[in-house]
Formats: C-alpha cells, sequence, structure tokens
C-alpha cells in the first residue's frame, strides 16, 4: 500500500486502538490532522452489556481456492430447509474489525433467524490489509478476476452452491471499507448480487482519500463501474446510509456514491447518458428514529418511475453503523435501524435475470475452523437439542462427531484484538473451546452426549457456552457443523 493511502486509511481506525510501525502515526498527523479523523469510539462508546447469537447455526470456515484463501462466518436460520429456497446476504466489516464484531454491531443473524435468509460474514486478512480494511482503493481489487472481489464471491458462489439459496435474491451490505467494496461488488459481479448497502462508505474506484476528505470524481467513476460492468451491465438497485457529523468518511462521499451510481444505472439501462435514470430525487422524506435522531430519506427513480434506491442522511451521526448494538464499536443506537432498512429494500429489489454461479474450482464447505476439506460421503447430524442434561442429535452415517465446549467470554477491544481483562466496557465476545469429545460412530442413528462439568480433571467454569457438533467421515473429512447453546451452572 502506498503512504498516502495508508495514512488515509488509519483515519478509519476505531479509537483505543495503536497504529503499527513504519512511521504511521507521523504520517497521519502530516495529513491535514486526520488524526482527528473522527475515531468512531467517540461516536459509539461501549455501554454494558454485550450483544447475544441468534439461535440458528453459526459456523466459521476457511476458503482456499484459485482466487486465495478467505475466512469467514455462517449463519444459517433454525427455520432452514432444503426444499425451500431463502435469501443471501453477504456482510462486509469496516477496517480493524472480525467478522464476529461485524455480526454483533450489525445484528445481521438476528434478522436473519426472524426473517429466514442465511448470513456471510466475510473476514479480511491482517496479511492483505494490515489495518483488515477491504482493498476498495486498490486498482488490483477493483476488478472481477483478482483480489478481494474474485475471493468474496467465489465464497459465496460456494454458499450458493451448498444451500438453497434464490439466485434472484443475493445481496451485499457493509460498513465503511465494507461498504466501498460492496460498491465494488456490485460493478465486478453483477450477476451475483441483486442490489447492494452502503453504510458510510464510498463509490467504486474511490481512492483513500475517501478516509477524511472525498472520493474521486463520480462522473468518471461512474463510467468505470458501468466499463466493469462489461456484458453483465444492468441497472444495480443501491440504498446508502450516511451520517452527516461523519469526519472519518465526510458526507461529501455518500453524495457521490449516489451521483456514481445513478449515472452507471443511466449507462447500463440503455448503454447511454441520456437522462434515462433521473439524478434528482423522486421525492424526500424526513424522520425521526425511535433513538432519538432525525433523518431523511430521498428516494430516486428508474426511468419507469420504479424505485431504484434510496439515501439516507442521518442527522449528527458520525462514523458508525446506525442503529447498531450499543455494546460494539462503530455503532450509533440512536439512529434509525440500517439492518432492517437495507433488509426491507433489498426483498423489495429481487433481480429475476440472475441465475445461480457455477460453484468455485475449489470447495470448502462451512464447516468449523480448525477443520480439514470434506470429502465424498460425508454424514451429517441434525440441529442438537438439549434433552435431560444431554446434547442429542442424529448423524446420518458411519465416521465419528466431534462436540466442543466454547465457553462465551466478554472481551475488549485492544490494537484492534479481542482480548480478556478487567475491562468495565465490552466490546467483543471470544469462544474459547473449554472441553473436546470425541465420539467414534458405526452407523446412522441417535446420540446423546452428557454435559459435562468437569473435563480432564478440572470443573468447567460456569456461564453460557455454545456446542459445536461436528461430523466427519471414516477418514476423518469433517462435515457441517451444527451449534447450540447452553450453560453450565
Amino acid at each position: 500500500m502506498e503512504q498516502g493511502n495508508t495514512a488515509r486509511i488509519e483515519a478509519l481506525r476505531p479509537a483505543g486502538t495503536t497504529p503499527g510501525p513504519n512511521g504511521i502515526v507521523h504520517r497521519l498527523r502530516a495529513w491535514l490532522g486526520v488524526a482527528v479523523a473522527l475515531l468512531v469510539a467517540a461516536a459509539a462508546a461501549l455501554l454494558p452489556g454485550a450483544a447475544t447469537a441468534a439461535t440458528g447455526t453459526l459456523t466459521s470456515a476457511d476458503y482456499t481456492g484459485p482466487e486465495g484463501a478467505l475466512h469467514y462466518q455462517l449463519y444459517v436460520p433454525s427455520t432452514y430447509q432444503a426444499g425451500t429456497p431463502v435469501p443471501l446476504v453477504v456482510a462486509l466489516h469496516g477496517c480493524t474489525q472480525t467478522a464476529d464484531q461485524f455480526r454483533l454491531l450489525t445484528r445481521w443473524d438476528a434478522l436473519a433467524e426472524a426473517k429466514g435468509f442465511i448470513v456471510i460474514f466475510p473476514q479480511q486478512d491482517a496479511s492483505a490489509n494490515a489495518f483488515k480494511c477491504w482493498n476498495f482503493f486498490q486498482d488490483a481489487h477493483m476488478h472481477r478476476s483478482a483480489g478481494d472481489p474474485a475471493r468474496i464471491a467465489a465464497v459465496t458462489a460456494l454458499i450458493e452452491n451448498t444451500y438453497n439459496v434464490d439466485p434472484h435474491r443475493v445481496y451485499a451490505a457493509g460498513l465503511s471499507a465494507g461498504g466501498a467494496m460492496s460498491s465494488v461488488l456490485a460493478a465486478t459481479h453483477p450477476d451475483y448480487f441483486a442490489a447492494i448497502g452502503i453504510g458510510s462508505g464510498c463509490e467504486y474506484a474511490a481512492t483513500a482519500t475517501c478516509a477524511g476528505y472525498k472520493s474521486a470524481d463520480p462522473a468518471q467513476a461512474g463510467r468505470q463501474a458501468y466499463k466493469e460492468m462489461g456484458p453483465r451491465a444492468r441497472p444495480m438497485p443501491f440504498i446508502a446510509f450516511q451520517g452527516d457529523a461523519d469526519t472519518a468518511v465526510p458526507p461529501a462521499n455518500a453524495d457521490q456514491l449516489v451521483q456514481q451510481w445513478l449515472l452507471t444505472n443511466d449507462l447500463a439501462d440503455d448503454g447511454a447518458a441520456n437522462g434515462s435514470v433521473p439524478s434528482r430525487p423522486a421525492n424526500t422524506t424526513p424522520g425521526f428514529a425511535p433513538g432519538g435522531l432525525m433523518y431523511t430519506v430521498r428516494t430516486y427513480a428508474d426511468n419507469h418511475k420504479a424505485e431504484l434506491a434510496k439515501y439516507w442522511v442521518v442527522h449528527g451521526m458520525k462514523h458508525a453503523w446506525s442503529g447498531g448494538d450499543p455494546s460494539q464499536l462503530y455503532s450509533d443506537p440512536k439512529g434509525p435501524d440500517a439492518t432492517a432498512a437495507m433488509y426491507a429494500f433489498f426483498m423489495s429489489h429481487p433481480a429475476p435475470s440472475l441465475t445461480r454461479p457455477a460453484p468455485p474450482a475449489q470447495r470448502t464447505p462451512g464447516a468449523a475452523a480448525e477443520s480439514k476439506p470434506a470429502g465424498p460421503g460425508v454424514p451429517t447430524v441434525s440441529k442438537p437439542k438439549l434433552s435431560h442434561g444431554r446434547i442429542v442429535f442424529t448423524i446420518s452415517g458411519a465416521g465419528s462427531v466431534t462436540l466442543r465446549l466454547q465457553q462465551r467470554v466478554a472481551g475488549h477491544l485492544k490494537n484492534g484484538r479481542c482480548v480478556t481483562g478487567k475491562q468495565k466496557r465490552r466490546g467483543c465476545t471470544k469462544y474459547p473451546t473449554r472441553a473436546k469429545i470425541v465420539r467414534t460412530v458405526a452407523h446412522a442413528g441417535r446420540i446423546a452426549i452428557t454435559l459435562p462439568k468437569k473435563f480432564r480433571g478440572h470443573r468447567l467454569p460456569h456461564g453460557r457456552y455454545r456446542a459445536v457438533v461436528t461430523p466427519a467421515d471414516p477418514a476423518g473429512h469433517p462435515g457441517r457443523a451444527r451449534t447450540l447453546a447452553v450453560a453450565i451452572r
């Protein structure tokens, strides 16, 4: 990353984190005082009480293929049935965040449980970006065939081919750098995503100057996005959220991304920039969120007067996810619920022309982390239940099953990592494994494992846990893990 880009992206770091080596702090101060750049904790102070996970199945996995490697979390609602197609949302975190922190912040998993859709939470690796930002500002990550867009699209295709996902209702949404990457995905993969959601983000082909200043020329960016779409070009519905007090990614960037996508859509509907998609809003509506902040919603229409875009401006909000969980960084709970608003917009904008993409060249199904790639004939397990002090489930064939008890531990962010210790503020949740039980299975059937109170002679700490049940075939190839919330008292 070039030094100028590094300094600007540094402006997106939350308060309380420490810059890396090589003089980043010095460069930050030298760049127009971006250090003031609205360190998010000032806008979203942590409050007691951590967010809780929804009741479906949450797994972690690592995809590896010709596009590269990508870690992700996958949430499947408890109501999922293989015979019923469901929507899919790809939720992209911001700089310094993890997939789990973004899940807790936005509550996408809780809404998925209530509405019955699947969510992927991809996670940028620190080896790809020192601050775990999606590289939306680098040309190598603005095109279909490589970089972050290719890796995210590969995992999306994997999940679409693993579960019964409705290809007409696949969406991407993100915060800050994740919102900017959603813009990139709309240009690189309009045949994958029906619509996008951008929270405090940037236009396609935005430079790193969107952090603390503004993006490149939106007219030029609009034409670049249309060119990147290529033969797959089509109008892309979008919804944007922006705080008018944001100085990390100032409001000018949201104005620009709206201009950019309106122009891209104008070009995409008939191949010409002829005003077929109006640049002025069809209507503007003020509102007042239950949390206390006022907002304005501008609605834009296509050439058939149908809704094409919504632009929410939240008055008084800084760099944050509007209506997010108050226990998390990058949250402003006083604003309208961006997660609910984006999902409602998405459901109003399916894309009937989309088809399910081919599976990626190398598949790594959604199994728990620490797992190996699955092989053929791997057994499956049912959703586990707690009955009379035992974890009960069925397995579909011979092999083995591993039960991991992972304690839910509240922590706080330190240098961008979730750590435990004495802190009044809680900003993240860790799940360390406290017990591991392996059973060999000769045939399909029902399995009951007593919820242990001790492991290897030591009493397990009291508290809330998640039980992770992972099947494997006789050769040790794991299948899809299932989870259950339990308590040890």
